[in-house]
């Protein structure tokens, strides 16, 4: 009975890390005065319980990143003056020069990969799963 009430406690726990809000956080910040802002965000150099490096916007708003060469900036706009489709980003060469003009709508997509999000989720899935399993063949 106690191994049943545990794995219900962890199936329950598991279901709620995936509940989310309608709320999108962007991350806002520079290279010129921030430290980890830079091709991607670093989480360990930025300071990222400092809430004013993550802001929560409303549906008409959009995560904006904007690159000129090594000069990264982070933060928001509203989505209409998002000129291409969503998550996508406007890239052109200048001289030497790189300038990128990106908006997307999900949670801090200006900062990190979709791809580093889906295998933090798929790890979650299998460790539930194991823990499930020893917890029930013990």
């Amino acid at each position: 009975m106690q191994r049943l009430a545990a794995g219900i406690t962890i199936l329950l726990l598991f279901i709620l890390s995936f509940y989310s809000t309608d709320a999108i956080r962007c991350y806002v910040c520079n290279t010129v005065d921030t430290i980890g802002c830079g091709t991607k965000i670093n989480t360990a150099k930025l300071n990222t319980t400092n809430t004013t490096y993550i802001v929560a916007i409303n549906s008409t708003q959009r995560c904006t990143k904007h690159q000129l060469s090594d000069l990264y900036i982070r933060g928001f706009g509203d989505a209409t003056a998002c000129p291409h489709d969503e998550d996508t980003c406007n890239k052109t060469s200048i001289a030497d020069l790189t300038v990128a003009d990106c908006c997307c709508n999900t949670d801090l997509c200006n900062g990190v990969s979709s791809i580093q999000h889906q295998y933090s989720i798929l790890i979650s899935v299998i460790t539930v799963f194991i823990i499930i399993r020893k917890i029930f063949t013990i």
